[in-house]
């Protein structure tokens, strides 16, 4: 490894401190490759962090060349390890710069001095093979202290939405756009109409919008099995997410009407040019309009004519293949103290 400047040494962020860092964390981040943007910045892995683990210490570094975003927690043997602040699905990176070498460093540079020591590192969000990944291996290798594996792999889904709704069914099948013409044909006949919001005046507007939305959520399949956004975690992540997006212009809600009533959302963020789906449900009984296409397709048409180019319709599941093409897929590097 090379040596620096010890006057250039990393600086140990609290939670609250990378918060106030955000504006800089976010900028460093779209100058990062092979990189989930959505699902690395600080809209996604703040809330993320607080909801999902509300006890874990932060062990943030802050360089001249980066961010490394990670949190300490107990282990299931009594130790402790290193994961991004996002560890749910494993899409968050926590090397934020353009370049993954020095922040590769710096982080195992640091663990030479983490008190209490970590016994293992989880690294998501990272493209196999990618430069993230093989800084990740040499730095592990070269310190003899450290065994690397490869871990899990995360895919997603993404649609290009260039050119409008059309545009975009002209890259699915000829059963998938006929099938989605049909349904909005219908549902407009039966006097489905739409209310798009993606400027809020202040955090009592965008907790209406919430409401709203959990009002459709308790009416939801998910919502009735107990599995819905109306629960903690999922409630606080969202929340939290939704209110830090709306603050930056960055929230995206679509809500299906009929008779006056919500029946169904859809609600995403953007980062540049792409718009990360978050949610999507619809009110049970009203299953035969296809409410969740609907609101999709309204959001596709929406994002659009504003000049976004690309849908992230999230983590693998077989309906998503419908709706977009495979989009990147990383790997979470799993490196372990040597005995």
């Amino acid at each position: 490894m090379t040596t620096r400047d010890p006057t250039d040494l990393p600086r140990l962020l609290t939670f609250a401190q990378l918060d106030a860092r955000t504006a800089a964390f976010d900028a460093f981040l779209e100058r990062t490759p092979e990189t989930d943007l959505f699902c690395s910045s600080s809209d996604w892995v703040l809330p993320a962090r607080h909801a999902f683990a509300p006890r874990a210490r932060p062990f943030v570094l802050e360089l001249p060349e980066g961010f490394v975003a990670l949190m300490s927690v107990p282990t299931v043997e009594g130790g402790r390890a290193l994961l991004p602040l996002e560890a749910s699905w494993g899409l968050a990176s926590p090397f934020v710069g353009p370049d993954p070498e020095p922040l590769v460093e710096a982080l195992f540079r640091a663990m030479d001095h983490e008190e209490p020591p970590a016994d293992a590192m989880f690294l998501s969000g990272v493209k196999l093979e990618g430069r993230a990944f093989q800084a990740i291996s040499r730095a592990a290798i070269a310190s003899r202290r450290w065994i690397f594996y490869e871990g899990p792999t995360a895919g997603r889904h993404v649609a290009d939405i260039r050119g409008g709704l059309e545009a975009f069914y002209a890259r699915r099948s000829a059963k998938f756009r006929a099938n989605a013409r049909r349904e909005r044909r219908h549902a407009s006949a039966e006097g489905v109409t739409y209310a798009w919001h993606d400027r809020f005046a202040g955090p009592a507007e965008v907790l209406q919008v919430w409401d709203r939305i959990q009002a459709v959520e308790r009416r939801c399949w998910k919502g009735l099995a107990g599995h819905g956004i109306d629960l903690d975690p999922g409630f606080s992540f969202y929340r939290l997410m939704v209110l830090r997006l709306a603050a930056r212009g960055r929230l995206r809600v679509v809500f299906a009407q009929r008779g006056g009533a919500d029946i169904a959302y859809v609600f995403g963020g953007l980062f540049l040019d792409t718009y990360r789906g978050l949610q999507c449900s619809f009110v049970d009984t009203e299953r035969a309009l296809a409410p969740g296409v609907l609101v999709h397709a309204e959001m596709i048409e929406r994002l659009a004519a504003e000049g976004v180019t690309l849908y992230d319709l999230g983590s693998e599941m077989d309906y998503k293949r419908r709706w977009g093409e495979e989009g990147l897929r990383t790997v979470t590097c799993v490196v372990v103290r040597g005995h």
